[in-house]
């Protein structure tokens, strides 16, 4: 306590004044969470809003899914690394539990937030500065998409991001899928520079020159080494415009789709990749209807679909809003129809692409969501996201992950990212849906696995709360996370203390 308070008193960062140690845990009094609050507020006064506050009340319901929806003892509003970094030291010092939220586009609870702690939201550490010369655009880690977009269409500019408006900066430590992701790989491997605060205060700048280590774990490895505050991005030139929009398909033409859906995967997706769709299938459980709707997209700024992609439109369908437009139109339109604060459960697995699996996945997924039409708001979402060759060599080719892919390098084959989700109105009905579809999917997993199609890589951004997302990288990349995490969180403070997300796994578990 008293350590803290001298923290406070220098106004320096725990870097400062520890160098780059920390206190031994035996000589730590764990401080309730109110005194972690109060001691907040003394340090920072304006920034911290008590449990009960308007502040709170919006930061706490500011998310995606209900399921994010907690009971922090206050929340913290930092708007500088440097204030990030003194509270670090703060938390450090006192044992104090806290949440990071970006965007809050995750469904797994207290991935970003949390009961009885800090959430500490960075929607404040808001800038972009674009850098023409370098290539590059260094952003705050509390941008939404949008605001990224919005920042480089002016300059005829893009970065590898998300596709829609509302998703925040997390994926540039998950993994990552943007409109370029078939000729420039995962989001995470075109990023230039992370700015992390340690779980000793000091602030680092990880990238392919300094700290090397850190910024390869930071590449899948989430919240487990340190609080980013910023990522530099690379960003790629555009024609000024792009030719996309939302394809909607009937029932009907629902078999025509999922072979448009393999014939992406394996061939448009590898012979000009300059093509993106995100092939969606949809069942509304209310109006029984089930539709597929298909985000399509050109990276170019023509004004039809190049022949390679005529399938997509010779398909029967009901509407379609492509047109040529800003990148940053073209995401907002794809967030609509997505609300916030319902109830989200979200699943993924992955697979060798194959026709007939993704016909009978989405089958099987079909008839299991008609078996629960009771439940109030209920809709399920099938994705099918290719994860071709050339993506694989384009991040490769630029920084090394954890991902544990690169042994698909010169395989030749496509994968499949199968992605389930279920939306629903109320957290009442949790507990008779979640577990069973749990249960479907890991069925469909061994479905794969009976037809030797599975591949044990689990996407961090869709993965369910108990899905081993960084065990599936395999025991090397595990084992360097733990040596990176042995170098610069030598007591696990982002185990401890920031308990939400996906974690390292335990020692053994694997």
């Amino acid at each position: 306590m008293a350590r803290c308070r001298e923290l406070l008193q220098l106004g320096a960062t725990a870097a400062a004044l520890w160098g780059y140690s920390v206190l031994p845990l035996s000589m730590v009094t764990a401080a309730p969470t109110p005194e972690c609050c109060a001691l907040l507020a003394q340090a920072f006064p304006g920034d911290v809003s008590p449990r009960g506050t308007d502040v709170w009340t919006f930061e706490n319901e500011d998310f995606w899914s209900a399921t994010e929806i907690r009971n922090p003892s206050c929340v913290f509003l930092p708007d500088s690394t440097e204030k990030v970094a003194q509270a670090v030291g703060l938390f450090v010092a006192n044992e104090c539990r806290f949440s990071i939220k970006g965007g809050g586009h995750s469904a797994i609870p207290q991935a970003a937030n949390i009961d009885d702690g800090v959430l500490m939201p960075m929607k404040l550490l808001n800038t972009t500065e674009v850098d023409l010369e370098a290539g590059s655009i260094r952003a705050g880690m509390g941008l939404l998409m949008r605001d990224i977009y919005q920042a480089l269409d002016p300059h005829n500019l893009t970065a590898m991001i998300g596709r829609y408006e509302k998703v925040g900066m997390g994926l540039t430590v998950g993994a990552g899928i943007s409109y370029f992701f078939n000729r420039e790989g995962f989001a995470v491997d075109n990023v230039l520079n992370y700015e992390v605060v340690l779980a000793n205060g000091s602030v680092v700048n990880a990238n392919q020159t300094s700290h090397p280590d850190l910024f390869r774990a930071l590449k899948g490895g989430n919240n487990n080494f340190g609080v980013v505050t910023h990522a530099t991005l690379r960003t790629v030139e555009t024609e000024g415009a792009v030719y996309g929009g939302v394809v909607y398909y009937p029932e009907s033409s629902i078999p025509q789709v999922t072979d448009q859906i393999y014939d992406y995967h394996t061939r448009q997706a590898v012979e000009d990749t300059l093509t993106h769709v995100l092939p969606q299938y949809g069942y509304n459980g209310t109006s029984n209807e089930t539709i597929a709707f298909c985000p399509v997209i050109y990276n170019r700024a023509v004004d039809e679909l190049p022949e390679i992609m005529r399938g997509w439109v010779d398909t029967p369908y009901t509407q379609s809003t492509l047109k040529k437009r800003p990148y940053a139109d073209l995401a907002f339109e794809l967030h609509d129809g997505f609300p916030d604060r319902q109830v989200q459960e979200q699943r993924v697995f992955t697979v060798y692409a194959d026709a007939d699996l993704y016909r009978d996945v989405w089958a099987a997924y079909h008839s299991w969501l008609q078996q629960w039409q009771h439940i109030p708001g209920l809709y399920g979402l099938h994705v099918v996201m290719p994860i071709t060759q050339n993506s694989l060599v384009a991040s490769y080719s630029k920084s090394s992950n954890v991902l544990g892919l690169n042994d698909n390098l010169t395989n030749n084959q496509t994968l499949g990212v199968l992605y389930f989700g279920l939306t629903m109105d109320s957290m009442d009905d949790t507990a008779e849906i979640l577990p069973a579809h749990a249960e479907f999917v890991q069925s469909m997993i061994d479905l794969a696995k009976s037809r030797n199609l599975w591949h044990p890589y689990i996407m961090l951004t869709y993965s369910g709360w108990d899905q081993p997302a960084i065990a599936s990288y395999g025991p090397e990349n595990v084992a360097f996370l733990y040596e990176v995490q042995a170098a610069y969180d030598p007591t696990h403070v982002f185990q401890r203390l920031v308990p939400g997300g996906q974690k390292l796994p335990e020692p053994g578990s694997w």
